[in-house]
């Protein structure tokens, strides 16, 4: 798959080709948002602000850089004036958040209205059907988590084409060619649990009750999805039916927004004391997931990590690690959702070394992310929040994962 000039791409798949014309993203306008006033500046991180365009507001934050900020025009109600940014208020382009400046025609409570475009996203997929062709199949947009469109029987996905918000002309990066199919599952009679994780595995199999703490931040939190999609819920029940004379008990423990040496740092009173909230559940099997530890780096790993082992072999538990899903290209300090197999955050290196230097058992659900691109899927679809809050696909690719150390499912 190549980019061809303007909005075409060029397909050549098994001796055929063809040229195929994408159309550009969904432009959607939104005429006289009322919003009760404009806010001065706050500390709230700029993609939670309190004044923002809501047609393309995402779990909790906003969808970056999906407004034209040449269409928005704000006025004072009920017929007041338009007022003109960067003498009345300032707009962050990239995540929307709107505030008032202290030189505006217009008092702090005076309700506005808003008119804005802003641009939805489609990933459409060039496909050979049951007579041999290649043809285009259009996706429908969506504005935060797209899909692509669903197929015939009897038809394949040759690649995906990525249209974004931002997407002006067909690029490299928009192209998802189908380089490999999804691994297939990993299944195995001697598997980590059964060296790494010896008293859960014995538990298991004989049949008795097993207590699993789900251990993290908001990712296992999940307050934005089913309880039946979080990763947790996943992995327990089709550990139950791997497991099936097993009485295998659920505990959870997330707390957005934080990292794992923030239960270090909480009163003995707190739900998320680590010592009585976590340690101290003694349970059998504890499954860490923090992706916000990236953001330490591999400090977080050598300082906090060999605390939290020593406490949790003082309990008697046994523990998985699980490292994080990708977030954000940007974040991640990658231009684009393309050759990603090797994760490029110090984290993910340092708590996989530690996992292997410690007899720690590591569930590494980052491969498979870091894989989606050869299966083309630009990963940057596959969150709620348009940053880090994984859609259900994502939920269950952790719960691939565990499911891998116990040996598959069955």
């Amino acid at each position: 798959m190549t980019p061809a000039g303007g909005w075409n791409v060029k397909v050549e798949a098994d001796g055929q080709s063809g040229m195929f014309a994408i159309d550009p993203p969904t432009r959607m306008e939104v005429k006289a948002e009322r919003h009760n006033r404009l806010p001065p500046p706050s500390n709230t991180p700029v993609w939670g602000k309190e004044c923002r365009f809501r047609a393309v507001i995402a779990q909790g934050c906003m969808v970056g850089w999906a407004v034209d900020m040449g269409s928005v025009a704000i006025r004072a109600m009920p017929d007041g004036p338009l007022l003109e940014r960067g003498r009345d208020y300032e707009v962050n382009p990239q995540w929307g958040g709107i505030h008032r400046l202290d030189t505006a025609v217009i008092g702090t409570n005076t309700p506005i209205s808003i008119d804005y475009a802003y641009r939805r996203r489609r990933i459409d997929s060039v496909v050979r059907d049951t007579n041999g062709r290649l043809v285009l199949r259009k996706g429908e947009s969506a504005t935060v988590t797209p899909k692509p469109p669903a197929l015939a029987a009897g038809e394949t996905r040759i690649g995906n084409v990525f249209v974004d918000a931002q997407t002006t002309a067909i690029e490299p990066r928009n192209l998802f060619p189908v380089l490999e199919p999804p691994p297939k599952p990993v299944r195995s009679e001697n598997p980590q649990a059964a060296k790494l994780l010896p008293r859960t595995w014995a538990k298991l199999n004989a049949g008795e009750t097993v207590t699993v703490l789900a251990w993290g931040d908001s990712v296992t939190a999940c307050g934005f999805l089913p309880n039946s999609e979080k990763w947790q819920e996943q992995f327990v029940r089709r550990l139950r039916k791997r497991f099936p004379k097993a009485d295998i008990r659920l505990v959870s423990n997330g707390w957005g927004g934080k990292c794992s040496n923030s239960f270090l740092a909480v009163p003995p009173d707190s739900p998320y004391h680590f010592a009585t909230k976590v340690a101290g559940v003694k349970a059998d099997l504890v499954v860490s997931e923090f992706v916000n530890d990236c953001g330490h780096g591999e400090r977080i790993v050598q300082e906090d990590y060999p605390k939290f082992l020593k406490a949790f072999r003082e309990a008697g538990s046994e523990w998985i690690i699980m490292t994080p899903h990708y977030v954000r290209p940007d974040w991640m300090g990658l231009k684009d959702c393309q050759n990603t197999d090797d994760d490029p955050r110090p984290f993910v290196k340092a708590v996989r070394a530690f996992a292997s230097q410690n007899g720690v058992a590591l569930a590494d659900a980052a491969r498979r992310w870091g894989h989606l691109w050869r299966e083309g899927i630009p990963f940057s679809t596959m969150y709620v929040n348009d940053i880090n809050h994984p859609v259900a696909f994502g939920m269950t690719i952790f719960a691939d994962a565990l499911m891998e150390v116990f040996g598959g499912d069955r």
